[in-house]
């Protein structure tokens, strides 16, 4: 029986990533910075991980001195550690690179035979963004360093944009540029199907998004229809967006480049390879129920 180490596991990605592998027979330990985490449901409907995985432990690997065992007798690490949001503690950097390469450092010692690790679609066209410069980083370090490897390049997640009936319900919708660039958001538990099976695949990079492809207006009427709400969409140009940004930047860093990298996507067609089986349709029906 393989064992893997999973971390980022109770992030939207980790939680599916950790059924997945669990799934398909192997013996799963979970990385988590806090045990409570592990026992409640993630969001939008990702399971709870405390009785999937076979071992939970608790670290934080942006602090090598915790996680210095994490990888002990694993033959595989997964990796989708990485900031989705600022925690104000600490940086895109401290995150998405230093923190990764503190967990390949101890995958290195203990012999961990593959390296799984989640980055970006076609980062090379939004190298303009810290968090992908962080994660294209890592990915270079990772390519260079004495062990096998897959890098999965996923679209967006569908927990990304899980808000879109809640703001459809509340009657405002925002709306960044004009709407028709397109992408294929890809769900979690779809994910975590293409993320395990490059454990044995021979494939370095893997691209992938979800099996529809919408431009944002066309999501943005899914969920309206679904809300069955008539709400006011406020146009946002992208140049009083990248103004806001700007703004942003001089009080905070970290707000800053998460919003960059909104107004980056709304400027440019991100069209992955199609795959899985999960319709936007239905998640959009199952976020219904969280409108209160």
């Amino acid at each position: 029986m393989k064992k893997v180490l999973v971390a980022g596991s109770t992030g939207y990605l980790g939680r599916y990533a950790v059924q997945e592998f669990k799934n398909r027979g192997y013996w799963v330990r979970a990385l988590v910075r806090n045990s409570e985490k592990a026992k409640q449901p993630g969001s939008y409907f990702s399971p709870a991980i405390d009785t999937l995985a076979d071992e939970i432990i608790v670290g934080d690997a942006t602090k090598p001195e915790t996680i210095a065992a994490a990888c002990d007798g694993v033959d595989v690490v997964f990796s989708s550690l990485g900031m989705i949001k600022p925690d104000f503690v600490h940086t895109i950097f401290e995150v998405d690179y230093q923190a990764n390469m503190n967990l390949l450092d101890v995958a290195l010692k203990a012999k961990v035979k593959k390296f799984i690790y989640v980055s970006v679609f076609d980062a090379h066209r939004m190298m303009n963004i810290p968090n992908v410069q962080a994660h294209e980083k890592f990915v270079r370090e990772l390519k260079a360093a004495n062990i096998d490897s897959a890098i999965i390049r996923p679209n967006g997640f569908y927990s990304e944009i899980g808000q879109f009936v809640a703001r459809a319900s509340s009657g405002f919708m925002l709306m960044v540029g004009d709407g028709y660039q397109r992408s294929n958001p890809i769900h979690g538990a779809d994910l975590a199907q293409v993320c395990v099976d490059a454990v044995d695949g021979t494939a370095k990079e893997v691209n992938v998004g979800g099996p529809e492809v919408f431009t944002y207006l066309e999501m943005v009427d899914l969920a309206i229809e679904i809300a069955q709400t008539k709400p006011i969409i406020f146009p946002l140009p992208l140049w009083a967006a990248d103004v806001l940004v700007a703004g942003v930047g001089l009080f905070n860093r970290d707000v800053h480049d998460v919003a960059l990298f909104a107004t980056t996507l709304s400027r440019i067609d991100i069209v992955s390879p199609l795959y899985g089986t999960h319709r936007l349709r239905d998640f959009f029906m199952q976020c219904k129920t969280l409108v209160k």
